[in-house]
């Protein structure tokens, strides 16, 4: 409690011998009710067992994701500046290119004061030119959502027979300027050529001990793996506090818009217009995304903030994917999905989002917060429900799983009521389709944030019929699985894993009410009019790369490194002082998290690079997720790729304990500064994390002229934010001799000042 509000650092818990060397929790008895358990039981969550009360599998519906409509904006001009006005019974500031910072920052501030703490600006985005939204007038919003992540009302718990929730166990969203937050988490629509605003308060307690021991009480929000400017990216060290808001520009940018079907021609490049045609977009029909979803990113914080409740799900529809069965125009695929709307129907398309969860014995949510390993919870959650059934009809549907676990990686298959493998035809990874659908009895493993959208044909199976699906990964602790069991063996919960076997249950039934349509109630006897085509998208080709790049993601090779870490943002609400994961880039030194330092710099838009990505720590297995941009998986190194991953465009990329991964992977569009890091998100907070920065092209008049050269971080405060100059590392820069990516780099002296160098300049040309 005491290391969770900044009255004790780790440091001092070091010395006193409470941690080990590796950084874990040390078995001290009378320490916490929890140590005692932490190497001795085999149950990897190192905490006892959560308590079920009673509650028998399968006896609570599945809840459907809470599904949030988005407001219109109307655009009106504020001298040289375009607004976007909400509707007046919201009684919202309008969306602005420019944060309301800026004004609080240019004058009193007496109109743009958090209402909350007067002394500090109502908008947490920082100030000025750096955070303004990119290409505003070119994507404009649309639409906005405006969503509150606030306290537990009372009456939530993750099954009817489980206790309720204490409202600071759970901090989820709710709609508007709502300070009491429900569950299931909600479920966003967006379509391509309809960018919105996400407007998220932050509505959490100002009192850093109302938290029920974890979580932080500022936060930043990443929509993973839009294809957005830096400022609206979530992981640029722009975290927020209670009583602000912040404004976040999802333009539905598709990639590659700078550099392909620049007139917008190509009818696939295209988004729903809502009256049953295309609205046409600039760029690479073959880079379209569909499953996305949304989760904190503040940094120090992350995982105890996405568990605690801070993540949504985002499905963006475009032309080939336009979410209507029917409706046939020579482009749109006709997935499952239902036929109500014009586009983006759900009543057969099913987000389906896989958490674990510990309870302390009292069954309230539960995070150790010493581990540093990786936190397993010992129940499978779906929706943030235990162990529900879902009612479906006996014709094809549309299934979008989502790993949505901290550290736990999971591997699923589908079983019918005699226990055999019940195929499933798989035609998306990470929320980008796969040319052609592959059938399986089994996925691949899941790491943490890793999606599959798969299709399942229930048409095989009479009314009352059950099928189950069933978790095979045993881990024993939060490094790695310890191992895929044979199917009988995870159906018999042979493993002293308790989350190894059957979750989520699928029942045949006769009739459903729609939920696109509601009233309107769907039979069995219905036409199935969707189809699974045999190609889905077009290959993108493997090219020469402009460099090569070596990112190793290891333990650290010393004792004095796990005691000396550099920690920005400042985390003295934390004290974190040590740190026992780093990156190292091109063969130099080991690096841990600092926002305030550059790790690889993209000279410029357009330019295609291959990645290698490798485990050096061989005793883990690092999920590998790079922001903003996706790449196309090339090879593993020699080892054998299955076929979900050959040729396959992804945002996350399991190494495999000592493995690698080689990537391609194309930068445009936008500029600033994102991030690459290992998605378990306890290796993740404990520094496993490199930024890297993407400059615009000068001579581009549509990309942003702010952004020609490094920005400086943001030092985000409740006061408001002030700017720190950044460290470019020469390893990163493509400019210096030193990095071993570019062999026909200059070969200058040494001198960081070197007014000949690119990135020399361009590092002190900001503005």
């Amino acid at each position: 409690m005491a290391l969770s509000r900044g009255q004790v650092t780790r440091r001092e818990l070091f010395k006193w011998g409470i941690f080990t060397s590796a950084g874990t929790l040390a078995n001290i008895n009378g320490l916490s009710p929890f140590a005692s358990s932490a190497y001795a039981q085999g149950i990897p969550t190192g905490v006892p067992r959560s308590p079920t009360f009673g509650a028998r599998p399968f006896t609570q519906k599945m809840p459907r994701l809470r599904l949030e409509e988005p407001h219109p904006l109307e655009p009106r001009y504020r001298g040289y500046e375009l607004d976007l006005h909400f509707p007046e019974e919201l009684d919202e500031p309008p969306a602005r290119r420019l944060s309301y910072h800026t004004d609080f920052t240019m004058s009193d501030g007496k109109d743009c004061r958090n209402p909350e703490f007067s002394h500090g600006p109502m908008e947490g985005r920082p100030p000025g030119e750096y955070f303004a939204h990119q290409r505003w007038q070119e994507y404009l919003p649309k639409k906005a959502f405006v969503m509150s992540l606030g306290q537990l009302d009372g009456g939530v718990s993750f099954h009817p027979e489980f206790p309720d929730q204490d409202r600071d166990s759970v901090w989820t969203f709710n709609s508007g300027q709502n300070r009491k937050s429900v569950l299931p988490p909600p479920l966003m629509k967006l379509r391509y050529g309809e960018p919105v605003i996400f407007r998220h308060y932050n509505l959490l307690p100002e009192d850093a001990e109302e938290n029920s021991i974890f979580g932080s009480l500022s936060q930043a929000t990443h929509n993973h793996n839009g294809h957005n400017a830096s400022a609206s990216d979530g992981a640029s060290n722009a975290h927020f506090y209670p009583g602000q808001f912040y404004d976040y520009h999802w333009s539905t940018t598709l990639a590659r818009a700078d550099m392909i079907n620049t007139d917008a021609t190509d009818p696939r490049a295209s988004g729903p217009d809502g009256y049953g045609g295309l609205v046409q977009v600039k760029g690479d029909y073959r880079e379209l995304q569909g499953s996305l979803w949304m989760h904190d990113h503040r940094f120090f914080f992350t995982a105890e903030n996405v568990y605690k409740g801070h993540l949504g799900a985002l499905n963006y529809y475009s032309g080939p994917d336009r979410g209507n069965e029917r409706l046939w125009d020579g482009v749109n695929l006709q997935l499952p999905s239902g036929s109500e709307l014009d586009w983006g129907n759900i009543d057969f398309d099913v987000n389906l989002m896989i958490s674990d969860a510990a309870l302390n014995p009292d069954g309230q949510y539960f995070f150790d917060i010493f581990d540093t390993v990786g936190f397993l919870g010992d129940l499978l959650l779906v929706n943030f429900a235990y162990k529900p059934f879902f009612e479906v009809l006996p014709r094809k549907y549309r299934f979008r799983l989502l790993n949505a676990c901290m550290s736990r990686f999971i591997r699923l298959g589908l079983l019918d009521s005699r226990n055999r493998w019940v195929p499933m035809q798989v035609i998306s990874t990470d929320g980008n389709l796969l040319v052609n659908p592959v059938t399986v009895n089994q996925l691949d493993p899941m790491g943490t944030a890793e999606r599959f959208d798969v299709i399942v044909d229930f048409s095989a199976f009479p009314i009352g019929a059950k099928l189950r699906m069933l978790n095979v990964a045993e881990h024993q602790d939060g490094a790695k699985p310890k191992e895929y069991l044979p199917r009988l063996e995870a159906i018999n919960q042979e493993t002293d894993d308790p989350a190894v076997g059957t979750f989520l249950e699928f029942r045949v039934v006769r009739e459903v009410e729609s939920v696109d349509n509601p009233g309107k109630i769907h039979r069995a006897s219905d036409p199935d009019y969707s189809r699974v085509p045999a190609q889905l998208t077009d290959p993108i080709p493997i090219v020469e790369p402009v460099r090569v790049r070596h990112l190793e993601f290891k333990g650290t090779d010393q004792q004095d490194e796990l005691m000396t870490g550099e920690c920005f943002p400042d985390c003295a609400d934390r004290n974190i002082e040590g740190f026992g994961w780093s990156v190292r880039v091109n063969g130099e030194s080991n690096h841990f998290l600092n926002a305030n330092r550059v790790s690889l710099l993209v000279p410029e838009p357009g330019v295609t690079e291959h990645w290698i990505i490798e485990n050096s720590s061989g005793g883990w297995d690092h999920p590998v997720h790079l922001h903003f941009e996706e790449g196309i998986t090339i090879d593993r190194g020699g080892a054998r790729m299955s076929a979900l991953e050959r040729g396959a465009r992804k945002d996350v990329w399991r190494t495999g304990a000592g493995g690698q991964v080689r990537i391609q992977v194309t930068f445009g569009e936008y500029g600033g500064a994102y991030v690459t890091h290992c998605h378990n998100t306890v290796h993740e907070d404990w520094a496993m994390l490199a930024r890297y920065d993407l400059l615009t092209d000068p001579k581009d008049p549509n990309q942003s002229y702010q952004h020609v050269s490094v920005i400086p971080t943001p030092d985000p405060s409740k006061y408001g934010v002030s700017y720190r100059d950044p460290e470019i590392l020469p390893e990163g820069n493509p400019f210096s001799k030193q990095f071993s990516g570019n062999p026909q780099a200059e070969d200058d002296d040494d001198d960081d000042d070197d007014d000949d160098s690119r990135s020399g300049r361009r590092s002190r040309r900001r503005g």
